[in-house]
Formats: structure tokens, C-alpha cells, sequence
């Protein structure tokens, strides 16, 4: 059975429409419906957007009332008129790309006609401020509850770092238990590439709401050059994973690389929260292992010479998987 779940917007919304008619009715407008709609269309998951919401809506409403108005003295209440108001109504539109406010636009204008209203223009400025007012009350609503985007971004990251760290530790495992036929590293690797890209979605939310910004940089460009980075480091796990379930046996010269591993593990988790790290005596540890590789005697034999291979080619990957480390923007403090 389907379960239906009641949203912080869905409840911004239903705020919204309300205070819009209540502010609508206290003004003495008639026609609250239209404060109504405008509200519902404008409340959206950041201000940023609500506000280009409530200002092209307003738009439509301007030139849907100035139509009206002209065709109206023109015309009069006449079919032709409706028919002519509602084509203009599209050709505008179209022309200023405002193909989602068509209908507003052209109800707006037709219903000017309708009124029969003694003075046209005063119609039409009640119906501008009733927008308004539809339009002002979704705004504050959004405003004064608008979801806490950093706080759930930064969650992601923790949650898809501690979703890497699992990862290499399966690769640790595999690396010093070859033919472990653990599935553990496939089962986590969906679930983490999901909730980097639902971060990351979050992060793009952040960036509307920081428009307003005027530096060049906002916190959310860092984030999203994060889970950039964190989805590509998933890339290269899932790589090492492959190289090292080629493994028939254990060799000797898979321990170095278990230690870099964690190494690396431990720079990854600083790296992000801004602390030190021993980059240096890594990177002295990264040199002798290229020595060590080189210096490496003949294999003895196939199964050997295989997970000997197996174990160059992971040293490589995690090597870039370092260096990548290096790129990540230091954002949770």
C-alpha cells in the first residue's frame, strides 16, 4: 500500500495559498483566486527560484492586463476579442520565451474583457495587486522556511566518505584474502553512487540560494567540486576492486600496498575536514614503492606472476587516486 508523504514544501505551499487569500480578503480584493494561484506556482524549493517564479508571474499578469484592457475598450465584451487577446497573448509569450506563463497571460487578458467593468484600468490594477499579494505572501513563506541546504549537503559528504572508506576497506580485505568472493564492495557501490549524485543535486539548490553572493566563489561551488571529485575517487575504487579480484594467490608484495591504502584512507578523511596531513612522508612512501616495483625478483610461477600484476597496476591506481585526493576542496570543518 502507497504511502502518501507530506513535504516541508507541500506545507510551505498550503501556508502560502492561505495567508495569500486571508492578506487578499483583509484588502478588500474580490477576485482572491487569483492571489491563490499565484502563490501556489510561485513557492519552490529555494528563493532564488520563487523569486523569478513571483516576477514572472507578475509579468504575465502586467501584460495580460494590459491586453485586456486595450482589446477590451476596443472590442468590448465580443467573442473576437477573446480569440484575438488569446493569440497576441501567445505571440508575446512566445517571443519573450515565457512559454510556461501562456495560459496566465491570456486568462489574465480575457478575463479583463469579461469583467465588463466600468473602468478597465482599475480592474486590471486590481488584478495586479492581487497577484502581488499572492506573490509577497509565497515569498515570505519561503523565505522564513527555507530548507537548511548546507547543513543536508555537508551530511551527504560525511555519508560518502564514510561510503568510500567501507569500499577500500573491502579492497584491503580482497587484496590480503584473494578468492574471498566477498559481494559486500558491489552491494555498497549503487547506494553510494546514488547519494553523491542526490549531494550533489543539493549542492546545485545551494547555488541558487548564494546568487546573491557577490564573490565569485560561493561554499556550494567548493561542495559541488567535492562530490565531483568523491564520484570520480568511486570510479577508481571500483577499478582497484576489479585488479584485485584477479588475484589468484597471496604474494608479499601486497602488504606495502595495504598500508598505502590506509594511509591514503586517512588523508582522504582530513583532506575534507581541513587538517593535517603527512603528505610528505606519503609522498617519500610513494618513492620507495616505485623503487621496490622495479627491483621486484621474476615470478615463480603463473598464479604468481598474475596477482604480481594484479598488485603493479593497483599500486597505479591508487597512486591517481591520491592525486586526486589532493584536488579535494577542504569543506566540512
Amino acid at each position: 500500500m502507497s504511502r502518501f508523504h507530506v513535504g516541508g514544501r507541500v506545507l510551505k505551499t498550503v501556508l502560502a495559498v492561505t495567508l495569500a487569500i486571508f492578506f487578499a480578503q483583509q484588502l478588500g480584493l474580490e477576485r482572491v483566486t487569483l492571489a491563490a494561484i499565484v502563490a501556489l506556482v510561485t513557492i519552490q524549493r529555494t528563493f532564488y527560484h520563487s523569486l523569478l517564479q513571483s516576477l514572472s508571474k507578475l509579468g504575465s499578469v502586467l501584460v495580460g492586463g494590459v491586453l485586456g484592457t486595450i482589446f477590451g475598450h476596443l472590442f468590448g465584451i465580443n467573442p473576437l476579442a477573446y480569440g484575438l487577446v488569446t493569440l497576441l497573448s501567445i505571440l508575446i509569450c512566445l517571443q519573450l520565451r515565457w512559454e510556461d506563463h501562456i495560459i496566465l497571460t491570456a486568462v489574465t487578458a480575457i478575463s479583463v474583457i469579461f469583467s465588463g467593468a466600468v473602468s478597465l484600468e482599475a480592474y486590471f490594477l486590481e488584478q495586479l495587486l492581487t497577484a502581488l499579494v499572492g506573490a509577497i505572501s509565497a515569498l515570505g513563506v519561503n523565505y522564513l522556511f527555507t530548507p537548511n541546504h548546507k547543513q543536508e549537503v555537508i551530511r551527504r559528504l560525511l555519508q560518502a566518505d564514510r561510503g568510500l572508506s567501507m569500499l577500500i576497506d573491502c579492497i584491503i580485505k580482497e587484496v590480503q584474502e584473494p578468492g574471498c568472493n566477498d559481494d559486500e564492495f558491489t552491494e555498497q557501490v549503487s547506494p553510494l553512487r546514488k547519494d553523491i549524485e542526490e549531494g550533489n543535486d543539493i549542492a546545485k539548490l545551494l547555488r541558487e540560494e548564494q546568487r546573491f553572493i557577490i564573490n565569485r566563489e560561493t561554499p556550494s561551488d567548493r561542495y559541488r567540486q567535492a562530490f565531483h571529485i568523491l564520484n570520480s575517487q568511486l570510479e577508481r575504487l571500483d577499478e582497484m576492486h576489479k585488479l584485485a579480484r584477479q588475484m589468484p594467490v597471496e604474494v608479499p608484495q601486497a602488504m606495502p600496498l595495504v598500508k598505502l591504502l590506509r594511509i591514503v584512507q586517512k588523508i582522504q578523511y582530513k583532506k575534507l575536514r581541513n587538517k593535517k596531513a603527512a603528505y610528505a612522508r606519503l609522498e617519500h612512501t610513494l618513492e620507495n614503492l616505485d623503487r621496490y616495483f622495479a627491483d621486484m625478483d621474476i615470478p615463480c610461477s603463473r598464479e604468481e606472476f598474475v596477482s604480481r600484476a594484479s598488485i603493479f597496476h593497483l599500486f597505479q591506481e591508487i597512486k591517481r587516486y591520491y592525486r586526486r585526493t589532493q584536488k579535494i576542496p577542504p569543506v566540512i570543518q
